[in-house]
């Protein structure tokens, strides 16, 4: 029997952990929230793809976490004059 590609969030995260992926149901929930692990939504049930997870676990797109957008206009700390 071929394995389920599409799944619930319990089926996810049970197959997760026979992967060998220590994913709580809490994590996954907060993935699918944040869009980091894209879903259909069928009346209450999220139906998630197993491609969907293993991209979001494995950082198919070669970063774990958005990058910060750093201002290099300031020249860092400015010297202030103290009134003596």
């Amino acid at each position: 029997m071929a394995e389920c590609q599409i799944m619930t969030i319990t089926q996810t995260v049970a197959r997760c952990k026979e992967s060998g992926y220590p994913v709580s149901a809490y994590t996954l929930r907060r993935a699918i929230k944040s869009g980091a692990v894209p879903c259909r939504v069928v009346g209450r049930t999220y139906l998630i793809a197993w491609q969907n997870v293993l991209a979001w676990l494995t950082c198919s797109d070669g970063q774990d976490n958005k990058p910060v957008h750093v201002d290099t206009g300031t020249q860092g700390i400015r010297r202030v004059a103290i009134g003596r």
